[in-house]
């Protein structure tokens, strides 16, 4: 009601239609190539943006001119420091940075190698301090006017697995997963408070259990649906709201957030 009467016809669909304006807006995307990440590439350059999405498995899979992808292994920061360097040259600007890269083992934690839980902190975790370091310097070189980072969190990152879900054969959430995905929510926290007076956001989504039919099985998926108040697991898109919302100039007064997408689980 409010709105309506404060607002003129053409105020209102200026306001509507500018919500969620992403022309020529310059994202950045890690794990471009996964079942999240090639949709949310697709997802901004179907609304106008240029995305450059780092990877370094499985080549470019996106077929658009508006998509650029570069091979990068962001485990080493000399890799990241000289992708975000390439873009900046290019570009002069990345309006948003998506952390969507992550890496996950399963099985039991008393088999877990030095090797496993290295790959799981690189990935997980030390590639959004190289990156978020190093985007930060460049955005004061460039003289960039604000940011926005959105990290990829996980339910696990505050809940443990409901282990009765899980048959033998199953892809067993990980202790150093949820570790992982525990200390990028911290991070979210920190570098919210330490870069707002550089005017970049730094968000969070954390995603409940993601459906993928080629590596769950239909007794997993039965068996998590029924933990649901919502009562199906999660595709893709439902994360595009939240996504494009915490990427957008609208959410300017929004920063250092996690927002929980999981039908609900966690608070059953």
């Amino acid at each position: 009601m409010y709105f309506s009467i404060y607002c003129s016809k053409i105020e209102r669909m200026n306001i509507l239609n500018n919500l969620f304006n992403f022309r020529n807006k310059v994202i950045l995307i890690t794990g471009c190539n996964g079942q999240v990440g090639t949709y949310l590439s697709n997802l901004y350059v179907s609304i106008g943006s240029k995305v450059y999405g780092l990877d370094f498995i499985g080549g470019e899979k996106i077929n658009s001119k508006n998509f650029h992808y570069i091979s990068c292994d962001i485990r080493k920061e000399k890799n990241v420091k000289k992708a975000l360097q390439k873009i900046f040259k290019i570009e002069k600007k990345i309006d948003v940075i998506i952390n969507n890269a992550a890496s996950a083992v399963f099985g039991n934690y008393k088999k877990r190698t030095d090797k496993d839980i290295e790959n799981i902190f690189k990935t997980n975790l030390s590639s959004i301090i190289y990156i978020i370091k190093n985007y930060s310097i460049l955005f004061e070189k460039f003289k960039m006017k604000k940011g926005n980072i959105l990290n990829i969190g996980s339910i696990y990152g505050f809940l443990s697995p409901d282990f009765n879900i899980y048959l033998k054969g199953d892809r067993i959430s990980s202790e150093i997963y949820g570790a992982s995905k525990a200390s990028v929510i911290q991070l979210t926290k920190y570098f919210a408070v330490l870069l707002a007076k550089k005017k970049i956001n730094v968000n969070c989504i954390s995603p409940g259990g993601i459906i993928n039919k080629k590596l769950q099985s239909k007794r997993f998926i039965s068996k998590y649906k029924k933990r649901v108040p919502k009562s199906r697991m999660a595709n893709a898109t439902d994360l595009s709201t939240a996504t494009l919302y915490l990427t957008s100039d609208k959410s300017d007064y929004t920063t250092g957030q996690n927002i929980i997408i999981d039908g609900g689980l966690s608070i059953k």
